[in-house]
């Protein structure tokens, strides 16, 4: 199965307040129409996920690294969630209404050698004690 992320959207995390988590299948299901918009990435991005267990609490986290095409992105400064597609057709969703939220920051590489590239990436990551990155149903 390919599961690489050819699109990102992102939404007020506030605005899935019905989403449905399923208790340990790590899915979700959301049932209101959503105002996404579009992150415009320059190819495939990145996800990594982990979980460890520290203290004998279950700890989840998730990254996803992205480079962006042109200038940095006007996020709206509050809590955002993503939804990630696959080309094979699989939807995820990082982040929830409820805490804790992603945190989203952005770097731009700005090279003195015309030999490097200039890009503007994009990071996301969430750490979070029940759910790191949940499948879209």
């Amino acid at each position: 199965m390919l599961l690489h992320i050819y699109r990102i959207d992102y939404c007020p995390a506030r605005l899935l307040d019905a989403a449905v988590v399923m208790a340990g299948t790590h899915t979700v299901v959301v049932y209101d129409v959503l105002p996404w918009r579009s992150v415009p990435i320059n190819g495939l991005a990145s996800i990594e996920t982990s979980e460890e267990v520290e203290k004998g609490v279950r700890k989840c986290s998730a990254k996803l690294s992205a480079t962006l095409c042109g200038l940095r992105l006007a996020l709206p400064d509050e809590p955002l969630a993503y939804r990630l597609h696959t080309v094979s057709g699989t939807v995820y969703l990082l982040g929830t209404a409820l805490p804790p939220n992603p945190l989203t920051t952005q770097m731009e590489s700005l090279p003195s050698s015309v030999a490097e590239t200039s890009a503007v990436s994009m990071s996301v990551s969430l750490t979070g004690k029940e759910h790191g990155l949940l499948r879209m149903l």
